[in-house]
């Protein structure tokens, strides 16, 4: 199912905890590793924002100090770049993983979403790969590529741990079906347990939804144990995770606008701030 998996890296060391799950998953699914290096345009020009032509030389406002200024923040980053992709490809051959490399200047979830078009996965740590976590009011790089990448994406935020439970949260949506046809994947042959968890929370009966999934899971093979609950989808979704001793959470990605998720929140955001556990977001 994953050929090719993308791990965007940078300085922190959210994004190495990302090479750890991304090398993992890599083994698993006999896939490659594609590492990509994004100097962020914002860092690099950010002191020239002050006025419009600074950076163009033939503009009358040109400030040749901050060109030079901003071409030697481009060859530091650049030369940060180049060592963290060296040993990410040095990871992967300790690990027995193929790894291919790649370092681009630009807007950080941009160019990740680009490159999403040649991959099967992301992953990426929640608080790496382009700034801390802002919520769904100022969004977040993690939100901009989980929301619009046409794959599906896992937010690591902790070291690699085995994954013996997972939970998959359904409700009979589309997104929910892709979440858990990628659970009962990663459960089948692999001796894993799968909890199926449906949230009635009082705008539609979800009974039958909670047991087409059980049905779902048993044509292939899989015996998962169900749970049907009341109340807040996202603040069940974290218990059950819990209770369960689950080592990753799956989910279906963003189903309401952007706009109402600025102003209301959503359930994705919510589950991957606030999990203490790797999620992926699947679409």
């Amino acid at each position: 199912m994953f050929k090719k998996i993308l791990v965007p890296i940078d300085a922190s060391s959210d994004s190495w905890v990302a090479v750890d799950h991304a090398i993992a998953l890599a083994q698993e699914e006999n896939a490659q590793l594609l590492g990509l290096y994004i100097a962020d345009e914002r860092v690099i020009y950010a002191p020239c924002w002050s006025a419009a032509g600074v950076m163009d030389p033939l503009s009358p406002d040109c400030n040749p100090i901050m060109l030079e200024q901003a071409e030697t923040i481009r060859q530091q980053i650049k030369k940060q770049g180049e060592k963290a992709l060296k040993d990410l490809r040095h990871r992967g051959v300790m690990a027995g993983v193929e790894v291919e490399t790649s370092f681009e200047t630009g807007v950080v979830s941009q160019i990740i979403l680009d490159y999403a078009q040649q991959v099967d996965m992301i992953v990426m740590g929640r608080h790496g790969a382009g700034g801390r976590w802002s919520g769904p009011l100022l969004g977040s790089t993690f939100e901009a590529v989980a929301r619009h990448a046409p794959v599906p994406v896992l937010a690591t935020v902790s070291d690699p741990r085995p994954l013996g439970t997972l939970l998959v949260a359904y409700d009979g949506s589309e997104r929910s079906s892709q979440a858990l046809h990628i659970a009962l994947h990663l459960v089948k042959n692999n001796h894993r347990r799968l909890v199926i968890l449906t949230v009635d929370d009082g705008r539609k009966d979800r009974q039958a939804a909670s047991f087409e999934a059980a049905v779902l899971a048993k044509e292939q093979g899989v015996d998962a144990k169900r749970l049907l609950v009341k109340g807040h989808v996202a603040e069940e979704i974290l218990k059950a995770a819990q209770e369960e001793n689950a080592d990753l959470i799956l989910i279906g990605a963003y189903g309401r606008s952007r706009f109402l998720s600025a102003l209301l929140g959503s359930t994705v955001d919510d589950v991957v701030h606030s999990a203490t556990i790797p999620v992926m977001v699947c679409r």
